[in-house]
């Protein structure tokens, strides 16, 4: 797999960035997988990875504003580099192929280091879920770990 984030990070930088992005503003997340990568090493921040099937699918794609709704998560996303990446594209494809082609959409979290994946899945995510994901990693530890079918306990 280092072998393919290699063969990755050479392909085109420009690739995923809008026009507005040239400045010295970072955008809120990143197109390209190669760039989020490459911003992630240079911050050591960890890198949450959305990849999301294309538009002419029946999946249900993971949409970012869903996700920041509530002030506790856009807090928390400031910690990490964000990618959203569109698997229909050839960019997409081949970074769909570094994740084992799991199925979509599909969210996974790099630690800091950007050398371990620490957490990876394909359900479908509601609030609580990515409260959990944010705040379990928000720190990239690679010994950070969590099992969303383990259900929180609640005084009742």
């Amino acid at each position: 797999m280092l072998a393919s984030l290699t063969m990755l990070l050479l392909m085109d930088p420009t690739v995923g960035l809008q026009p507005q992005y040239f400045s010295a503003n970072l955008p809120t997340h990143f197109t390209s997988y190669t760039l989020a990568y490459r911003e992630a090493q240079r911050s050591k921040k960890p890198l949450l990875v959305v990849l999301n099937p294309g538009e002419e699918t029946s999946e249900v794609p993971v949409h970012l504003e869903d996700v920041r709704k509530t002030a506790q998560r856009r807090q928390l996303l400031e910690r990490f580099v964000v990618v959203e990446v569109d698997t229909s594209t050839d960019h997409g494809k081949a970074v769909h192929q570094l994740f084992d082609n799991k199925p979509l959409p599909h969210v996974a979290v790099i630690e800091r280091d950007q050398q371990w994946q620490v957490f990876r899945t394909s359900r479908k995510l509601q609030g609580e879920d990515w409260n959990r994901i944010l705040q379990t990693f928000q720190n990239g530890d690679r010994t950070a770990s969590l099992n969303l079918d383990i259900q929180l306990q609640c005084v009742t």
